[in-house]
């Protein structure tokens, strides 16, 4: 091979490289034509013996994935499904297409994990029919419970039993969050706090359905606002 079309080859190779890392990454839960080995399922401390937590995992149905519960698991605590995927990247934007039932389904973001896959701590935001709400979800290992601190409400209205699509915007500083058309709310990770490359989704309380997962490579959302463009 000639020196010209050597580097013709590298070019090209180069130009292909680039091209499938700028894709987006898009998880389709529909028919199980997702690859499950790359989820991990965790577990939440409920307000029992770890031992004795009920192993939820989301059951596959035609167009999605869905997590649900009896009334008499929520008296018990067993009210929570998750699942974690790694993007392998600091910075990300990632959306979420979900469907609210009875339930109130959620995404997580940095989650630090055990190794016998425990929940230790993250920052979840879930989605309710009146409101959305950011909490810090951190496990008492005393206590043998989960300790939320809540960080933000918005009162907002979502419709349920229909299809809704939450953004999210993460770096190693703060994340921005979006659902449907509302207003984009951001917030500052605490200094002692260490982000990951993880995200995950969270069935709570009850129905909760999930479509898909779509990480994007050029992101929606801002971090700050910016003025309005004037009109000449």
């Amino acid at each position: 091979m000639s020196f010209m079309r050597m580097s013709a080859a590298v070019v090209i190779l180069c130009i292909a490289s680039v091209t499938l890392k700028a894709a987006d990454v898009m998880i389709d839960f529909a028919g199980g034509g997702w690859d499950k080995s790359k989820w991990q399922t965790v577990k939440c401390y409920p307000v029992k013996p770890v031992e004795k937590i009920k192993d939820f995992e989301f059951v596959q149905k035609p167009e999605c994935i869905s997590f649900d519960c009896t009334t008499e698991d929520v008296k018990l605590g067993d009210d929570n499904c998750l699942m974690v995927y790694d993007t392998g990247r600091n910075e990300a934007e990632f959306e979420v297409v979900f469907e609210s039932g009875k339930g109130h389904p959620g995404i997580f973001i940095s989650p630090a994990i055990s190794g016998d896959g425990i929940l230790l701590k993250t920052y979840c935001i879930f989605v309710a029919d009146y409101t959305i709400a950011v909490w810090c979800a951190e496990a008492d290992s005393v206590l043998k419970s989960t300790q939320y601190t809540h960080l933000v409400r918005i009162s907002r209205w979502q419709p349920m039993f229909q299809k809704h699509k939450i953004i999210c915007r993460y770096n190693k500083k703060a994340f921005a969050i979006k659902v449907d058309d509302s207003d984009t709310v951001v917030l500052y990770f605490p200094k002692e706090f260490t982000a990951n490359t993880k995200i995950g989704i969270w069935g709570c309380h009850g129905q909760s359905n999930f479509y898909s997962v779509a990480i994007k490579e050029k992101p929606s959302l801002l971090f700050s606002a910016v003025a309005p463009k004037m009109k000449k």
